[in-house]
């Protein structure tokens, strides 16, 4: 089990040490062993991912290539909370026009995400662009933030959170003009009419967020994650012209399953969820 303590010491070495070092890799190799370990009953689900994708790799190097990046991810979660002017050059932005175009029109906003790459998109529009971005969380996990003791825990709770499911709350914070980041991988309970296809797969997710933006005009933001040669790819993309809830999230997806054929890696918990 890796400890609160272990990770921790970790945190430390690696803010000591170029991401591109031996020394680095080292660390993240262990980081990685230990995650396989605590995750290893979702290594079904990864290869069940990886032949939907009709992946080349063989199945044990990919399970290893994507407990390795998310071992990264996190690790760079943490890194940039730390320390956000040296860690931001790791990171291009591709996009930043349209979210200034979003900011001269003083509108409430809906960034729709999932959980791709580092979780660092509030810090992201914080030291950007100057924007705190409110988010959805679990009940769980606001109450754990009400007495943040880690500094990404302190990131996570500087602007509002609510509570996943309020929807009234989320339309109300739009309207207040408030910028939110919306995660939709997490699948939803299954009805009948709400199942969607992804890599031949059938996935649920939220048609919330495209229902609120038609009903009030709200604007929808993709943000996209990838990597690129040690580099954090972000994407910021608008999405309009859907006129129903469900062409919005077909759209979605659509954007979601090119990101992840670009980059197999970049998913986090959507393709275990799925699959």
């Amino acid at each position: 089990m890796f400890s609160e303590k272990a990770k921790n010491a970790a945190l430390k070495t690696a803010l000591r040490t170029p991401l591109n070092s031996y020394r680095f890799f080292s660390i993240l190799f262990t980081v990685t062993l230990c995650h396989i370990y605590m995750n290893r009953k979702d290594i079904g689900s990864i290869i069940r991912y990886k032949k939907a994708m009709n992946h080349y790799q063989k199945n044990i190097l990919f399970v290893f290539n994507y407990f390795l990046r998310n071992s990264y991810d996190l690790m760079f979660t943490d890194l940039i909370a730390e320390k956000p002017k040296k860690y931001l050059n790791y990171i291009y932005i591709e996009g930043k026009e349209y979210v200034r175009q979003l900011m001269d029109k003083n509108s409430g906003v809906i960034l729709l995400s999932g959980h791709f790459g580092p979780l660092f998109r509030t810090l992201l529009f914080k030291e950007i662009f100057g924007i705190s971005v409110s988010s959805f969380a679990a009940p769980e996990t606001i109450k754990a933030l009400k007495n943040p003791s880690e500094t990404i825990n302190k990131m996570f709770a500087s602007a509002p959170l609510y509570a996943v499911g309020e929807e009234e709350q989320f339309q109300e914070a739009l309207l207040r003009k408030e910028w939110i980041s919306f995660l939709n991988d997490v699948p939803v309970k299954k009805r009948g009419d709400d199942k969607y296809i992804l890599f031949g797969k059938n996935i649920y997710l939220s048609e919330l967020p495209f229902k609120i933006s038609l009903k009030y005009n709200i604007p929808i933001m993709f943000i996209g994650i990838t990597m690129i040669k040690h580099q954090y790819h972000v994407s910021i993309l608008p999405m309009d012209n859907f006129h129903t809830q469900k062409e919005g999230l077909k759209k979605y997806i659509a954007m979601v399953e090119r990101m992840l054929r670009c980059d197999p890696y970049a998913g986090n918990y959507i393709e275990v969820k799925h699959f």
